[in-house]
């Protein structure tokens, strides 16, 4: 079934993107961060109200917005049985999860005749603009422009109120940028692409080394060297196995006081010392409440600022990531955590290697890029749970929508035997 209002599709998605990476993230446009979440609902509800329910619509599309409502729910209880403060606020206090639900959406998109190429077009022009938008404002808008301050790699984003938070979600978008166009440099054919590629390469860095995020662009360097390494080639990837023990064990010392401890010994600074009070904090409270954790609060009942005081009005989950993850969800989000996310890396490395030498380099490039991002985010998790903190939900959500797809369209183009000949080709990724 096609769609007949395509172009309202691609402006839904377009908008939700834009919300969800960060673009809106200004003081001038918080309202429209709100209406980019509505715009991923109504895309939702609007693909899911007009396709043929069956058992894959109940697989793919009910399914996931089941267990999204299920989990918002839950933590939000959780949140009401461990302070006593009403339900109510801290179900609105976790809307940003509705990005959760672009994984069906790209899902439905491609059942109405989408190819690899629309959502690439979508994506890339969305990451671009975002990053657009930093510059925009910053040379146009901000108190004090960083970009012209001269203020590079030393930056202490802990200092700078208004443009914190935009920063540190608009790397991801210039992570993106250096790496798409980083792979596409060795594959362009005139000097217009290379002069392009490069020119997208410097604003990207430029971007980056006003706040170094050290963390951030550590866990890419890492994800680079492991694919090249391990990851390229189908036969190399035992080798990444022999990583697995070390990866372990960088999740076990996370979760525990003493990695955090270490990080206060090693940055020496007041961003550490909060940090590792705030990691202190969590861990008492996740052996008190190991299964679910602590729950959700929400700013319009009792935040957990306010209940935890001791960490000077700073204490934010987001900030100690796996522990984070544990404080607020319990043992049991946290298993979630893990296994989805492992899941989404092992599975769009399989669709990069399914598709070696058959796909057109501008889509590799883009998948490839996908997949990094997600594999940083993976490696990053005891330090930074991007997965459910920050851009890596509607990030992975999208990734997943992608693989759904392509799963689909090899079952209708290999049906197993007995079932009638095939309708629906596998993923398209070709030129429209």
């Amino acid at each position: 079934m096609r769609l007949r209002k395509p172009l309202l599709a691609q402006v839904l998605l377009f908008v939700s993107l834009l919300g969800a990476l960060g673009a809106f993230d200004y003081e001038q446009l918080r309202q429209l961060s709100e209406f980019s979440r509505v715009c991923a609902l109504a895309l939702f509800l609007w693909l899911a109200l007009s396709t043929r329910f069956d058992s894959r619509w109940a697989l793919y599309v009910f399914l996931p917005a089941f267990g999204l409502a299920l989990f918002v729910l839950l933590y939000a209880y959780v949140f009401t049985l461990r302070t006593g403060n009403p339900l109510l606020p801290s179900i609105p206090a976790q809307r940003s999860y509705v990005y959760f639900l672009l994984g069906p959406v790209v899902y439905m998109l491609y059942m109405r005749g989408w190819k690899l190429i629309d959502f690439q077009r979508v994506f890339f022009l969305t990451v671009l603009l975002t990053a657009m938008s930093l510059v925009t404002y910053d040379l146009v808008f901000a108190p004090r422009s960083l970009l012209l301050s001269g203020a590079f790699f030393k930056l202490s984003l802990g200092t700078v109120s208004d443009q914190t938070s935009t920063i540190r979600i608009v790397n991801t978008s210039a992570i993106f940028l250096i790496l798409y166009f980083g792979r596409r440099f060795f594959q362009a054919r005139d000097v217009l692409s290379l002069g392009f590629a490069l020119t997208m390469i410097a604003i990207s860095a430029v971007l980056l080394a006003i706040s170094a995020p050290r963390g951030t662009l550590t866990s890419v360097g890492i994800a680079l060297i492991l694919y090249a390494v391990c990851l390229s080639r189908p036969e190399r990837a035992k080798l990444a196995v022999i990583m697995l023990p070390l990866y372990v064990s960088f999740i076990v010392i996370s979760l525990s006081p003493f990695g955090n401890a270490f990080i206060d010994w090693f940055r020496q600074d007041s961003t550490g010392r909060v940090r590792v009070r705030t990691a202190e904090t969590a861990w008492q409270v996740l052996l008190e409440y190991p299964l679910f954790g602590f729950g959700t609060d929400s700013v319009q009942s009792e935040s957990f600022q306010d209940l935890f005081p001791q960490s000077v009005g700073q204490f934010y989950p987001s900030d100690i990531g796996l522990l984070g993850v544990a404080f607020q969800f319990g043992l049991v989000g946290l298993a979630l955590y893990l296994f989805l996310s492992g899941w989404l890396c092992v599975n769009l490395l399989k669709l990069l290697w399914y598709y070696a030498g058959k796909m057109d380099p501008k889509q590799r490039a883009f998948l490839w890029a996908l997949f990094v991002i997600c594999l940083s985010f993976f490696l990053a998790s005891p330090l930074q749970g991007k997965f459910v903190y920050s851009t890596g939900l509607p990030i992975g959500a999208f990734a997943w929508g992608l693989l759904m797809a392509n799963a689909h369209g090899r079952a209708r183009s290999h049906p197993s035997p007995g079932r009638g000949p095939a309708k629906i080709p596998e993923m398209e990724i070709g030129h429209r």
